[in-house]
């Protein structure tokens, strides 16, 4: 990823936290969420996503907060995907205790999942969520 980029300047206060995966990376990154997207609205797709529930939670992003703690898996490592060059890794816990500052200022969609489990996370930028498990997993 290049430093210069805008998304790494407006979160660069979580340089500690987060770690920007390399153009290879990303693109493997990317080309795994679009797997899982849905071609016909924003969110996850059922054809490759089971289990999946949505929380619209508007402006009450407290209830998205806890909405997140009760169903993220803890403490593991996650991709986090804006686009084929905009990813970078984290914790779970530190997804959920800071979504509000990573998604809501520039009002992007991004998919979230995980390398060690099957889950999926979409947020969109309408104040949503999508969360899910990938059906096919290695």
């Amino acid at each position: 990823m290049n430093a210069t980029h805008w998304r790494v300047q407006e979160l660069i206060h979580y340089s500690a936290d987060i770690a920007w995966l390399n153009a290879e990376g990303a693109r493997r990154a990317y080309d795994l969420a679009g797997l899982h997207d849905s071609k016909t609205h924003l969110g996850l797709d059922a054809n490759t996503v089971s289990a999946i529930e949505r929380l619209a939670f508007g402006n009450d992003s407290a209830s998205g907060t806890n909405w997140l703690r009760a169903r993220v898996p803890g403490n593991q490592q996650v991709v986090v995907v804006f686009g084929e060059d905009e990813c970078f890794l984290c914790s779970s816990v530190f997804l959920v205790e800071n979504w509000r500052d990573i998604f809501v200022p520039s009002r992007d969609d991004a998919m979230i999942y995980s390398n060690d489990t099957p889950f999926i996370l979409f947020y969109c930028h309408e104040n949503e969520f999508e969360l899910g498990q990938r059906l096919v997993f290695d």
